[in-house]
């Protein structure tokens, strides 16, 4: 697929600024509201443990079953530790089984990071997936093939959702994955000395580089968790969960435990059913709430205020049954500023879609949307 999104920053910002003025010429206003957000951005990126490195979004398919919860069951106490049902309380803690894992994840403007477990949050997310960063730095001694990563989804202490990869059988180093993973990056940048515990290298893993706040490079994992769980009866409700991370040995004994980090299931948000008549009925909406959808020249400009860190995914996936064409999510780059948007490029019969992340007057996350005809 084209990486290219060919729509420069400006005309974004002008767009940007019609959709959420409701239709006030206040281009510099709007210019002056995206700026801010960039430098936010750029001032969040400086403050997080690790941001991202430049690099495409992948993601491991981690396999997890389905389940729709009304009513937490109470913990099942002949589960065994770190199984469906079982209480996260029975995690061995032990100090000869020591587990040290990062978790992380991609933010709705493309910056990724990674945190010890402190209640440290995991975003907010509509499509039923979490996009997460994983760094393992050690694994419970004695740990051989096979044996895997296993990550919890709790609620009230309760596990409901199960999600693993297999791990390596031995760590690697950052300047390994560097050299061979990620082979177009500088290589005299100065790199994380930590052993690397990876998961089993397939198609669907794929490393990511960080830039750390000490001036190295780490080098983690991208994880796609399936907010789903563990009977087989659909997707996780809305609500706040905690996720743990434990290892599973090569004779299937839970060793080691790490947590929790939270993460968030985003509310259902009505659908947008208020659009212009004469609006094109190719390009469906993301669910939330619109602010503002009206003609820009020949083209459109349309806002909706939705949840998600992965709001320009939804909204993209929402296009693919008639797309022609699909960008991969990255940054878009244009004048006037040198921090770019994140967003993703999506061609309909008839308009080109340009998918952008970003808030709307009053701070509430949403995506903003430019439609450019094809003919």
């Amino acid at each position: 697929m084209s990486t290219r999104l060919d729509l420069a920053l400006q005309e974004i910002a002008d767009a940007a600024g019609d959709a959420t003025s409701f239709g006030a010429t206040t281009g510099p206003a709007t210019v002056q509201r995206l700026a801010g957000r960039v430098r936010r951005r750029r001032a969040a990126r400086a403050a997080t443990t690790a941001a991202v490195a430049a690099g495409t979004v992948g993601a491991v398919a981690v396999v997890g079953p389905q389940l729709a919860l009304d009513v937490v069951p109470a913990a099942d106490p002949q589960a065994a530790p770190g199984t469906c049902a079982s209480s996260v309380t029975t995690l061995p803690t032990d100090g000869e089984d020591v587990l040290d894992v990062e978790l992380g994840y991609r933010d709705a403007t493309g910056v990724s990071s990674v945190h010890p477990a402190a209640g440290v949050g995991l975003g907010t997310w509509q499509g039923g997936t979490a996009d997460l960063r994983v760094a393992i730095t050690q694994v419970p001694a004695g740990m051989t093939a096979p044996s895997r990563l296993r990550l919890l989804v709790a609620q009230d202490d309760v596990v409901v959702g199960t999600a693993q990869e297999p791990l390596a059988a031995t760590p690697t180093t950052t300047d390994e994955v560097l050299r061979t993973r990620l082979a177009d990056l500088d290589p005299s940048v100065p790199v994380d000395d930590r052993p690397v515990h990876g998961l089993v290298p397939a198609a669907d893993v794929t490393w990511k580089a960080l830039d750390g706040t000490d001036g190295t490079v780490r080098a983690v994992q991208a994880v796609a968790l399936d907010l789903a769980a563990c009977d087989g009866s659909g997707p996780l409700t809305a609500g706040t969960y905690d996720v743990w991370a434990t290892t599973v040995d090569s004779q299937g004994t839970v060793r080691g435990s790490s947590g929790p980090w939270q993460v968030t299931v985003a509310p259902d948000t009505p659908t947008v059913d208020e659009l212009p008549d004469d609006f094109p009925g190719r390009v469906r909406l993301v669910d939330g709430r619109l602010v503002a959808a009206h003609r820009q020249g020949d083209g459109w400009t349309a806002e909706v205020v939705t949840p998600g860190d992965d709001r320009v995914d939804v909204a993209a996936g929402l296009l693919e049954r008639v797309a022609l064409r699909t960008d991969d999510a990255g940054e878009l780059l244009g004048p006037p500023f040198g921090e770019p948007l994140w967003g993703v490029g999506v061609e309909v019969p008839g308009w080109s879609v340009r998918i952008i992340a970003s808030q709307a007057a009053d701070g509430e996350p949403s995506v903003v949307y430019v439609l450019t005809p094809t003919s």
